[in-house]
């Protein structure tokens, strides 16, 4: 596995780094597949061939999607993270067919499979963010 870099832009301090990178599987000197869910991009998704040029310091740069997994990207951010509360809705999460990956105690970013209903999951955390317990961001949807 080697580290695939992607340029962020960043506005009003939003996100709060201005690159991210992820792991992925190196297919080719040019094509690797992404295998951890992204944090902040929204460009590609878990499990997206993509298509690399290599960086000033020979890192590999994120240039486009070759073929899309299916995937998309969703971020919650627990607003009290109170520990009972964020493990009943990851549980809930994968139950539901998702995979999730934690940035903190109170961020985490959702895989959605294509198999597993986008409108279901949004059914269950709305209530959930009109409780005031988080807040959802969309990354690269794709259902």
């Amino acid at each position: 596995m080697e580290k695939l870099f992607f340029k962020l832009s960043v506005i009003d301090d939003y996100p709060p780094v201005s690159s991210e990178s992820v792991w992925a599987e190196k297919i080719s000197p040019t094509e690797m597949c992404i295998k951890n869910i992204p944090f902040y991009e929204n460009e590609a998704n878990l499990d997206d061939l993509v298509q690399v040029v290599p960086g000033q310091d020979g890192e590999n740069i994120f240039q486009q999607i070759i073929t899309p997994s299916g995937n998309s990207t969703i971020r919650i951010v627990f607003l009290e993270p109170v520990h009972a509360e964020i493990n009943r809705v990851l549980e809930t999460i994968v139950a539901m067919g998702c995979s999730w990956e934690g940035g903190s105690e109170s961020f985490y970013s959702i895989n959605v499979p294509e198999q597993t209903s986008l409108d279901d999951l949004v059914e269950f955390l709305v209530p959930e963010s009109e409780s005031g317990l988080l807040e959802c961001e969309y990354g690269l949807i794709r259902q």
